[in-house]
């Protein structure tokens, strides 16, 4: 009895250890293991691109000016990447307070924007305001985009602030030039002094002895040429500069109204591209508010604008522009109107950038004629 009692324990015992074994080694349930596999995975929600700021304050003290060289490889897309990247190392940590882009040829301009958005935020610096101008050729053939730069660093660039001189149209480059140099004797400056030339000119031929010969006359400036439209026209120019001012104690805030000129000394209101849609009165008002009010958010002195560049697709646009500015408050010396070949809209009439004090140092600002 005693041995039989023993044998049937050790039966339970191994039964046991056989049901333990199996159930370890055994593949889950049909239902289970399908249930797994069918899971779908949760679906992850990417953060959208972030817009530029409409407009930015800078010290104007602390800026430098910057232009990207002219790319002979790649397709536009390519081409935007490459120099948005050059712009970014060249910064060399420094804020990059304005990009503004000149593209050439049929590609989308849009492109300009979204790339932007997307190299910043990968690199965690914050976003410029922007300006895209489709124009209708650059300096090379194969090149399809330029683009500006201005860079807000640590250091006194420019002791006594920037003289921003709006566009200066005239029957050639050389004469539009020559206008810049007079402009600069009436405040009281060299061309040595000049930090940033852009000019929009209505043909390109021999570009490279246009850009030598305008290195030349400011040799330390970034100089930009470009061609507005495809097709080409006279040699008539339209050229924009910002000059240095060297003196220990800034001058106080003004506007030179015969030299299409403005000092300003310290903190500097700079706008990113405002399309209008429509060449109506109404249009133009719309989009002067628009700005005024993106402006007003950053304590812009609205009717002490430096300058206030038009970018028009047809006569119309232009027209409409000119006769609302003056209901704006808009100075005559600042606008600068431009025919160009597009904007990053299908829809777009017009674009408008402006550049202008801030009222948070400067609560007035002095004319002068």
């Amino acid at each position: 009895m005693r041995w039989m009692a023993s044998t049937g324990l050790q039966t339970l015992c191994l039964a046991l250890g056989f049901f333990v074994f199996v159930t370890i080694l055994a593949p889950p349930a049909a239902g289970q293991h399908s249930k797994k596999k069918d899971e779908e995975p949760k679906t992850q929600v990417l953060p959208l691109p972030k817009e530029p700021p409409a407009a930015l304050v800078a010290d104007a003290t602390m800026l430098s000016f910057r232009v990207t060289p002219l790319l002979r490889t790649g397709m536009l897309s390519t081409q935007i990447r490459d120099a948005l990247n050059e712009v970014v190392r060249d910064a060399h940590g420094a804020s990059i307070v304005r990009v503004r882009a000149f593209v050439a040829g049929a590609g989308d301009s849009r492109r300009v924007q979204a790339l932007v958005s997307e190299i910043f935020a990968d690199r965690k610096v914050n976003l410029p305001v922007v300006s895209i101008i489709q124009v209708g050729a650059l300096g090379d053939d194969a090149a399809q985009v330029v683009i500006e730069s201005i860079l807000s660093d640590h250091r006194d660039e420019n002791p006594g602030g920037l003289v921003f001189l709006a566009g200066q149209h005239a029957a050639s480059l050389e004469a539009s030039l020559s206008q810049i140099d007079r402009s600069l004797t009436q405040v009281s400056l060299s061309p040595a002094s000049v930090a940033s030339v852009t000019c929009l000119l209505h043909s390109l031929v021999d570009y490279g002895a246009r850009l030598s010969a305008a290195t030349a006359r400011f040799p330390n400036a970034s100089i930009n040429l470009v061609q507005s439209l495809r097709e080409r026209g006279t040699d008539a120019a339209t050229c924009e500069a910002i000059a240095r001012i060297a003196g220990s104690q800034p001058a106080p805030a003004t506007a030179m109204a015969s030299a299409r000129a403005t000092l300003i000394p310290r903190r500097v209101v700079f706008t990113g591209l405002q399309l209008g849609f429509g060449d109506y009165l109404d249009d133009a008002a719309l989009a002067l508010d628009r700005l005024r009010k993106n402006t007003a958010s950053v304590n812009g002195i609205w009717d002490s604008m430096a300058s206030l560049d038009v970018y028009s697709l047809s006569g119309e646009a232009s027209s409409a522009l000119r006769k609302t500015a003056s209901k704006f408050s808009v100075p005559d010396r600042a606008i600068t109107i431009e025919p160009v070949e597009g904007l990053p809209s299908h829809d777009a009439s017009f674009g408008v950038e402006a550049i202008m004090p801030a009222s948070d140092v400067l609560q007035a600002v002095r004319t002068e004629q």
